[in-house]
């Protein structure tokens, strides 16, 4: 009697997966807080692993020697985003007086322009109601009964919008400064829990994997994809910071950073870093209209180049995902790990994208998230 091999039932399959899907979602979600220092130190070593690699193929360093000399590059470069954002926030709580005024200068410039049509707009009922008083002179009615009731309404609408709109706008840049020296003092403490993580991962031998085991090939698509990525958000960075600097921008050097930073999270992470130093450029105290119109157009220029033109030649389709999905995964890890998570989306989709290829029951949602929704090929990864 032969043993025939089990059919696979393809609903309970899909019930199977759902349901894992969903337990691992709300564990990534519960442990977020274990799972992201974690998670970012893994791509951190991936990205520097080949100057460990390096120190020891090429110099005969040993590992521990290559892992603290890494760890130390690792530590100084921490040390000169810290410090630069450390500047930046000392400029922006100097000079924060000087944009409240500014703010100021703006809402009441505001004020007078409308005060100025509301006054062309009630001019002929002014001239109505003069004639008015003439006739109740003429028939003897006390003069002072005709008062411009609209006219001192629309005043004082203008005049509490006006008091409203000032008040929000300052209390908009109080609470965004607030809110930024939060933000960056929880980074802070989270960073140490990385380097920390970091220092242990360089201690081990993430290499030592063979081509054709899941982790040597997430770490490949990885690490190319990180590599890539950061070249052309480092120039990006220098080149807006550079931009915003000639104009006379204030934090030129944290836009700059932001940029570099933000390059990561794709399609919207460029359309933020534009839009971030706009009130500094609207509201600056100096600033002319053909110099507002000057530095926005060359920044967003700039972001535009970097994102339609720079990166699709270098990059090309290093994440194998479609742009569909980069927009899912990123409102998908966004919703499960904040911030962190829309920078982690990419890297870390295309890592599910890979161990989903190496499975004949899910190897279908792979070439579904790689945009390739016809007929099978032989392109798959073997199994380990």
């Amino acid at each position: 009697m032969t043993n025939r091999p089990l059919r696979s039932n393809p609903v309970q399959d899909a019930c199977l997966l759902i349901l894992t899907a969903i337990a691992l979602t709300a564990a990534v979600y519960w442990l977020r807080s274990v799972l992201i220092p974690f998670v970012v130190a893994l791509f951190i070593v991936s990205g520097i692993t080949p100057i460990l690699d390096f120190l020891q193929a090429r110099l005969n360093v040993n590992r521990i020697v290559a892992a603290g000399v890494t760890f130390a590059l690792a530590i100084g470069g921490t040390f000169l985003v810290g410090m630069s954002i450390w500047l930046s926030m000392a400029q922006m709580s100097e000079e924060g007086k000087l944009y409240r005024m500014r703010v100021s200068e703006i809402v009441s410039n505001a004020e007078d322009w409308l005060h100025e049509n509301v006054a062309e707009r009630f001019e002929a009922s002014e001239v109505g109601e003069r004639s008015e008083a003439a006739v109740a002179d003429l028939v003897g009615e006390p003069e002072a009964a005709v008062v411009p009731v609209e006219r001192q309404e629309s005043d004082e609408l203008l005049a509490n919008a006006a008091a409203d709109l000032r008040d929000q706008l300052e209390a908009f840049l109080r609470n965004a400064v607030a809110s930024l020296s939060s933000e960056l003092f929880q980074l802070g403490s989270t960073s140490i829990v990385i380097l920390i993580y970091v220092f242990f991962l360089l201690l081990g031998n993430l290499s030592g994997y063979g081509e054709n085991t899941l982790a040597y090939q997430v770490d490949r698509q990885v690490r190319s994809y990180l590599f890539v990525k950061t070249m052309i958000s480092l120039a990006t960075g220098i080149v807006f910071g550079m931009a915003l600097w000639l104009f006379g921008v204030p934090m030129a050097l944290t836009f700059g950073l932001l940029a570099f930073l933000l390059n990561y999270i794709p399609n919207i992470g460029p359309i933020l870093a534009s839009i971030l130093p706009l009130p500094f450029i609207l509201l600056h105290p100096d600033g002319s209209l053909l110099w507002m119109v000057s530095a926005i157009a060359v920044t967003c220029s700039i972001q535009v180049a970097s994102g339609n033109l720079l990166e699709p030649k270098l990059m090309g389709n290093s994440a194998d995902l479609h742009p569909v999905v980069i927009l899912l995964a990123l409102m998908f890890w966004g919703t499960l790990w904040g911030i962190t998570g829309m920078f982690l989306a990419t890297p870390i989709t295309a890592a599910i994208k890979i161990a989903l290829d190496r499975m004949d029951v899910t190897r279908p949602v792979a070439r579904v998230m790689a945009g390739r929704l016809g007929p099978s090929s032989n392109e798959s990864i073997p199994a380990s």
